[in-house]
């Protein structure tokens, strides 16, 4: 039985694969010279849509043809390895605990990603295992508090570094993206109070810079270095912003 697609990556390290979450948890690898079936499809650890994916650089320490990817669920983070005989993925340490995941962003080098959460709701009986992006009504398009929280890669192992609190949505999943500059990264990630974009220094999560979006919630950023300038996109409901830098 098919099921519905979430989010989709292509791989960073051989642009004929690409990667696909779905709705029943399952992360899916497609060959683009063959596409009637997935090459690999593995099974996750939970049933929750992967709302994310990310596909990560290379890792010596893993055997040739191993290629690993990061999702993201309601549940927290998960790390994958495509390629590896009977692997199992495996849920990040410390990104179970934190609250309902609704973000997810990575780097160019894939070094420093920050995961970002909303507090989980308080439900008794039979109705917690069901919670996987349910808010009250009451709740809807409102700020709550949550938080962003850093994590530093190093090969398939990830080390929690610092949160900081932010104002959230309380039922949509916003993205966010980090601004890779060298010793000068910055995460960046809409303020559902103020409707500001907001640049957080890494690894300190302090922040830098707010940037008056359009009065509207920001539903997408995304960063891209064009020759020598950086691209920083910031999409609301029916308009985008664009601010250039240069790159030193």
């Amino acid at each position: 039985m098919q099921t519905v697609p979430w989010s989709c990556a292509w791989d960073v390290n051989n642009s004929h694969y690409m990667y696909t979450g779905l709705q029943n948890g399952m992360v899916l690898q497609f060959d683009r010279r063959q596409t009637m079936r997935p090459v690999e499809s593995m099974t996750g650890l939970t049933g929750n849509p992967v709302h994310t994916v990310r596909s990560l650089s290379a890792d010596p320490t893993l055997g040739a043809g191993v290629r690993s990817v990061l999702s993201a669920s309601s549940v927290g983070l998960c790390h994958w390895n495509f390629g590896s005989s009977d692997e199992r993925p495996c849920l990040i340490p410390e990104s179970e605990n934190q609250g309902i995941c609704i973000s997810l962003a990575c780097g160019d080098r894939n070094d420093d990603i920050v995961a970002s959460f909303r507090p989980k709701l308080e439900i008794s009986g039979d109705m917690a295992a069901s919670q996987v992006l349910l808010t009250p009504v009451s709740t809807m398009e409102q700020a709550v508090d949550g938080s962003h929280v850093l994590y530093r890669r190093m090969g398939c192992r990830y080390q929690k570094l610092v949160a900081s609190c932010a104002k959230v949505s309380g039922i949509r999943l916003p993205k966010s993206a980090i601004i890779d500059r060298g010793k000068n990264s910055m995460f960046a990630a809409g303020d559902e109070t103020t409707m500001e974009l907001v640049l957080q220094e890494l690894p300190s999560l302090n922040v830098a810079q707010r940037i008056k979006s359009l009065n509207r919630p920001i539903r997408d950023v995304r960063y891209a270095r064009l020759q020598n300038s950086g691209l920083l996109g910031c999409l609301s409901e029916d308009k985008l912003q664009l601010c250039s830098h240069k790159l030193q």
